[in-house]
């Protein structure tokens, strides 16, 4: 997977991904819960 070159983009997708996570963890636990 190669890195965008415009830094802005990079930022974007990790606070995409940081969000996706942190859903994938609720929606877990709301499952097990």
């Amino acid at each position: 997977m190669n890195e965008p070159k415009d830094p802005r983009m990079s930022g974007k997708i990790a606070m995409y991904v940081l969000i996706f996570s942190a859903a994938l963890v609720a929606l877990m636990v709301w499952v097990a819960g």
